[in-house]
């Protein structure tokens, strides 16, 4: 069966400086009408650092949505005319202060695809000098530095909930297992 449908006409309902709403008119496969409802994100790039004694690089901010502290990996909105390469370091610095010689892509996800059309990108730093985080104004946030066994216990305990990071953390165990 077709499952695809069709936009029909954009209904822009608000556009912020991090998000865009759109309430669009549909045409589906079998030729009905509906509205989808959807919020449009440029994307954004996000780093899982392994030092060489397999302990992993978090953060641990307040989101505002949940109104809790979440742990999750270095990351953030791509900017306009930047790679998404450019975007994981950036952020890995500003964050941690961890400069990475280099990335390893781990590849893309979808965090939310009922309603958000975001990409989201996600590297592997395993080569990287420590020096000091240059945090965004208003940006409060705690590194924590784990051991990787310690990590995936925690998502097996369902504590470490961000999806960019469960993913990371799992994709990159699973390369552990591979070599």
């Amino acid at each position: 069966m077709d499952c695809r449908e069709f936009t029909k006409k954009e209904n822009l309902i608000y556009k912020g400086r991090i998000l865009t709403l759109y309430n669009d008119e549909v045409t589906l496969a079998d030729g009905s009408e509906s509205k989808r409802e959807y919020v449009h994100h440029n994307g954004g790039s996000s780093v899982l650092a392994v030092d060489k004694e397999g302990y992993i690089y978090l953060v641990e901010q307040f989101r505002y949505p949940y109104r809790e502290n979440i742990l999750e990996i270095p990351a953030g909105k791509v900017e306009a005319g930047e790679s998404a390469y450019d975007c994981a370091l950036r952020e890995l610095k500003e964050e941690t202060g961890l400069e990475a010689k280099s990335l390893k892509d781990l590849g893309l996800i979808y965090p939310s695809p009922g309603y958000t059309d975001e990409p989201l990108h996600i590297f592997l730093a395993t080569d990287f000098s420590v020096g000091q985080n240059r945090l965004d104004e208003h940006e409060l946030l705690n590194v924590k530095k784990i051991a990787l066994s310690e990590a995936l216990k925690m998502i097996e305990n369902n504590i470490l909930r961000d999806s960019k990071t469960v993913v990371s953390i799992l994709r990159y165990a699973l390369m552990l297992k591979s070599n």
